[in-house]
């Protein structure tokens, strides 16, 4: 398993220092939160990360058209960001069910997706969230079982897998094993929907998580996502994430 860190850790930064922040806080791979519409410059984002010594884990592209009917801009955007995550060499695009989206559209638009995309070797992951379609477990059968393209995996979450109301450690409660993983935590309240947090300030079990998709075989990226961190203290946060991490994970 390798380890990395979001850009979307550092919201009060431009994109460019928050790279700089994910090599600070020593991260040896960068997972960019990227705008679809507005996807920066190739050219730079390779500079920056050489300039810091960080590899590509994923890019995070948002929310997918609502429905196969949405305009070719649209399909287009996250077409483009497609190409910029194999262009700075990975392979996942991490993507999310608008919510009150239909899982028949949804289906369909990966469709047109993965034609468009032809022999691009990228791996288009929809990632489960608390209040969208993609939930629960058994919502993402329901999807699976649509005969989905090859490229299409799953980027699982385990903070809003908990606050959704279900364990993450439960891997086999999925269609299929994890092709991204993050790196959060959560802390439910009751009468209200909970909130996400920083790892190790939740309930969940990051050790017991690891155990699991080590005994699964998972060996792709474990990418930190702050959430609800203090925003004076996100770097100090994110540099302990990186350490805890590494011994929950077994992983640089």
């Amino acid at each position: 398993m390798r380890l990395a860190c979001s850009t979307a850790s550092f919201p009060q930064d431009r994109l460019q220092i928050a790279i700089a922040k994910v090599a600070w806080a020593g991260f040896r791979a960068v997972e960019l939160a990227v705008e679809p519409g507005a996807l920066p410059s190739e050219d730079e984002i390779r500079g920056r990360m050489r300039a810091n010594e960080l590899e590509l884990a994923a890019v995070h592209a948002g929310p997918l058209p609502a429905d196969d009917r949405a305009d070719v801009e649209a399909l287009g955007a996250v077409g483009r960001a497609a190409a910029l995550t194999r262009a700075l060499d990975a392979a996942v695009l991490v993507l999310e069910a608008p919510p009150g989206s239909d899982l028949d559209a949804l289906a369909r638009t990966l469709t047109l997706l993965d034609r468009a995309l032809g022999e691009m070797p990228v791996d288009l992951c929809l990632v489960n969230r608390a209040g969208t379609p993609l939930a629960a477990p058994a919502a993402l059968h329901a999807l699976w079982a649509k005969r989905l393209p090859r490229r299409a995996g799953l980027a699982l979450d385990p903070g809003q897998a908990v606050l959704a109301g279900w364990n993450p450690l439960d891997l086999d409660a999925l269609p299929a094993l994890p092709r991204h993983v993050y790196l959060n935590d959560a802390m439910p309240d009751a009468g209200t929907p909970g909130r996400a947090v920083p790892p190790g300030e939740g309930i969940l079990d990051l050790s017991g998580l690891a155990l699991a998709l080590r005994s699964r075989g998972y060996a792709g990226s474990v990418s930190l996502v702050l959430q609800n961190a203090d925003p004076w203290a996100v770097e100090p946060i994110a540099r302990e994430a990186y350490h805890n991490a590494s011994e929950w994970f077994q992983a640089e």
